[in-house]
């Protein structure tokens, strides 16, 4: 099977001192199957020829219904390795375009629930996770 490195992008949501994060549900092929029920951070692939800003916005959308704005880039380098995947991440902090939206989960998660810094800190979480937004909390960028 071929090797392969793919970018993905992800957007930590921030509402009243709080952050959106999500259970994962599906499994793809190259996931661990502990993955599952774990608590992420939502976003996804970019696509060729998207920009970052645009894919981060069309995947909250496709997952969570939701629009957002972004405020910024977070200074961190996401790697992630499974099986035959390496992925190279980036996440942006962002916030509802309009607070009264709704959070309406597709298929690839369980449940979703917004997590102070230090109930994020003791969730079972993906790799990068936690390291996302302890940078994000630190707020020097």
């Amino acid at each position: 099977m071929k090797k392969t490195i793919t970018p993905f992008v992800l957007g930590l949501i921030a509402k009243d001192r709080k952050y959106l994060l999500t259970k994962r549900k599906e499994i793809d092929r190259e996931d661990p199957s502990d993955f599952v029920g774990k608590w992420q951070i939502p976003g996804g692939g970019i696509d060729y020829g998207e920009t970052v800003e645009i894919s981060l916005k069309r995947e909250l959308k496709e997952e969570i219904r939701i629009e957002v704005e972004i405020i910024k880039l977070i200074p961190l380098i996401i790697n992630s390795i499974r099986k035959n995947w390496h992925g190279i991440g980036m996440a942006y902090l962002c916030k509802l375009k309009d607070p009264s939206q709704k959070i309406k989960l597709n298929g690839e998660s369980s449940e979703f629930g917004w997590f102070t810094f230090e109930e994020a800190m003791n969730l079972d979480v993906l790799p990068g996770v936690k390291e996302v937004i302890r940078v994000t909390e630190k707020r020097d960028f």
